[in-house]
């Protein structure tokens, strides 16, 4: 693939996963250089690779958001309940599953939070990778015998579906924050705590 077509990939993953709760399918678009490019191993390979580098690292920027604001943050109900969990195991795996989640900007509320509670970003975003990884071939490979066709079976570009998408993920992301997660805990905790006592 051209490496013309490699930084516009790099640099639309970079700047949809930057933004806050953007939620751009940015594998899609990558996708459409894939398909333009032609289909082979190497091209897939590259395409995965540097979805999952622009993506992980654009996280950062999402960490520095809240490593900026975290005395604004810390009177917030979800940061003072998230905070308690930073840099344990349980952190870092829920991490790992919500940057795997597709649709939902999960992980850049953890990153978010991460970076309201000075977590590791270094690990943060080493987990994040790998997660992207994942994610990158199984949306691409999907997308590319797939959504494609489907795209213009319908009529609307990948391009429209982008924006429409996010603006859908944009409110997700605000409804998100303002969840009382502490609440829903609590709940949880004391259903099952009730059930394993029976």
């Amino acid at each position: 693939m051209s490496i013309d077509y490699l930084i516009i990939i790099f640099a639309i993953s970079f700047a949809t996963n930057s933004t806050p709760f953007f939620g751009t399918p940015y594998t899609l678009v990558a996708t459409s250089f894939l398909v333009k490019s032609g289909i082979t191993p190497l091209n897939m390979i590259e395409v995965i690779l540097i979805t999952a580098i622009g993506a992980a690292l654009a996280k950062s920027v999402m960490y520095s958001l809240g490593y900026g604001v975290r005395n604004t943050f810390k009177n917030n109900k979800n940061v003072k309940f998230f905070s308690k969990f930073i840099n344990k195991r349980s952190f870092f795996i829920a991490l790992f599953f919500a940057a795997l989640f597709p649709f939902l900007p999960l992980d850049d509320f953890i990153f978010l939070i991460g970076g309201a509670g000075k977590a590791s970003l270094l690990k943060m975003l080493e987990i994040t990778f790998v997660s992207k990884i994942i994610k990158s071939s199984i949306e691409i490979t999907v997308e590319a015998f797939g959504l494609i066709a489907i795209s213009d079976l319908i009529g609307i570009s990948p391009f429209l579906l982008g924006i429409i998408s996010s603006i859908v993920f944009t409110i997700l992301g605000i409804v998100l924050f303002k969840i009382d997660w502490e609440s829903i805990y609590t709940k949880l905790k004391d259903k099952f705590d009730l059930f394993y006592t029976d």
